[in-house]
Parts: structure tokens; C-alpha cells; sequence
């Protein structure tokens, strides 16, 4: 990572990093899990040997312990693009190099309802955070040893999926279900909606780290279908959070497998 690591960040009087709270030096692990949710984050942390606390700061959590013998880091990462940004730069400095974003997206292609896998292939950086990184012409693209190690492990589990575009936008509510901005999407094969992805492939890429994203998409904007929060549709789209857990734990298996084998 070249000059990256540097002490040009701010830390607290105790030696941490000023929003995520770790301190590096062993805190987080090579392998970094993030997700938006800090509920999430206590539900994966169910899945590791030895989980324990290194960070704890201004709504985001962390947690690092191994799953199968992998050194795993899960991390919160707040809502939309500066605060992913934020989690990616801290962890980065702390020891994280590769970034797997589990999350949550809106559908917007007939095929792929509610609770189904999608793995980002690369994202539509319709956000302004990429933007300060690097100029527009520059893609936000996932890692492929990443894409490759999730794509192998859904299909050594039997877990449909779908892989492909991914767009990111500062706007939760306002503009994300004007029809036409859904059929201009459509028309260009991007497959679901969401705030997070493009920037995480940027920041990772700027960084020298790797990334890849694995969502599930909560609503269908075409289809109108949504999970209501209750019933089979909640059922369905808990189930295929599950499904991502696992694929993105399979994944940084098989990639720190493959790494040891170098």
C-alpha cells in the first residue's frame, strides 16, 4: 500500500482510529466482512470461532475471531458511501486487504426477486464519494480473485446467483422509483440498486486492497414486490441473507486457502 500507511490519520489518546476504534497490531484480520447493519454484524459474529470486540466508536462495531481457521475481521459500515468509505480507509490502515461487502439492494431485473443471491461484478458509480478518489472515467470494478472465490463457492453450496452490475446512489428514497430511471438502468443490464458497492470497489482499488460485494435485494422495483417486514417475502429475503453470510465466509476460505498455497 505504499505511502498509504502513514500517520497522516487522526487517532484517539488510547492509540485507535477515531471512528471504527481498532488500533491495528492484530485488531483486524486480513479478511474483513462488512455490512451496514450493526445487527448484521452481531448475527455473523455468531459464525466465528473466538469472536471478540476490537472496536466499538460513533455507531460502528467490529469483531474479529476465524471461521474454519481463517482470520476474520465483521465490521459495520453505516448507510451509503462516505460512511463505507470511511470503514474501508480505517480498516485498511489496521490490517484489512480484502473487503467483502454483504448487503442488502432493490431489484430492478424480473428475474431476480426477493432473498436471491447477486454477486457485483463492478458498480455504476452514481455517487459522489467515488468522485473525490478518482475522476469519473475511472471504473469501480470488484476484485475478480474476489468475484471468482464467491461465484465458486455459491455453486460448491448450491446457491443460485446472479452476477453483475451494480449501481450506487447517494438517494435512499427520492428518484430511485421514477420508472424512468429504473428503464434506463434496465436497458444498460444493470441488475439492482443500492449506495454502497461503487465505492467500495473505488476506495479498495485507490487503496492497492481487494473487494467484492454479495447482496440480496429486499424489493423488486419492476415487479413490485417487497418483503414487508413480515410473512414469506421476509422469510425469503432472511434466508438469502443467510445464504450470502455463508457464501462471503466460504469465499475468504478459499481465498486465504489459496493464498497460503503461493
Amino acid at each position: 500500500m505504499g505511502d498509504y500507511l502513514t500517520e497522516r490519520f487522526l487517532r484517539l489518546p488510547d492509540g485507535s482510529l477515531p471512528h471504527m476504534g481498532v488500533k491495528g497490531g492484530g485488531d483486524v484480520a486480513p479478511y474483513v466482512l462488512l455490512s451496514g447493519d450493526p445487527g448484521r454484524v452481531e448475527k455473523m459474529k455468531t459464525w466465528l470461532d473466538e469472536a471478540e470486540a476490537v472496536g466499538k466508536e460513533r455507531g460502528y462495531v467490529a469483531y474479529t475471531g476465524s471461521y474454519r481457521g481463517t482470520p476474520v475481521t465483521l465490521a459495520s459500515s453505516g448507510v451509503g458511501a462516505p460512511s463505507v468509505a470511511i470503514a474501508i480507509e480505517e480498516l485498511a490502515l489496521a490490517g484489512g486487504r480484502v473487503f467483502i461487502r454483504v448487503g442488502s439492494c432493490a431489484s430492478i431485473a424480473e428475474n431476480i426477486p426477493i432473498g436471491d443471491v447477486v454477486i457485483g461484478t463492478a458498480g455504476v458509480r452514481d455517487e459522489g464519494l467515488s468522485h473525490t478518489y478518482a475522476p469519473p472515467i475511472y471504473p469501480a470494478i470488484a476484485d475478480p480473485d474476489v468475484v471468482a472465490a464467491l461465484r465458486a463457492t455459491a455453486e460448491a453450496e448450491g446457491t443460485p446467483y446472479h452476477l453483475g452490475l451494480v449501481r450506487s446512489t447517494d438517494s435512499f428514497y427520492e428518484g430511485e422509483r421514477k420508472v424512468e430511471i429504473i428503464d434506463q438502468w434496465r436497458a444498460l443490464h444493470v441488475l439492482v440498486f443500492e449506495m454502497e458497492s461503487s465505492a467500495l470497489f473505488t476506495v479498495a482499488m485507490a487503496r492497492g486492497v481487494r473487494s467484492g460485494s454479495i447482496l440480496v435485494p429486499g424489493s423488486n422495483l419492476v415487479t413490485g414486490q417487497k418483503s414487508t417486514y413480515q410473512g414469506q417475502r421476509l422469510e425469503d429475503y432472511t434466508a438469502g441473507i443467510d445464504a450470502a453470510i455463508a457464501t462471503a465466509l466460504g469465499a475468504v476460505e478459499r481465498l486465504h486457502a489459496s493464498s497460503e498455497q503461493r
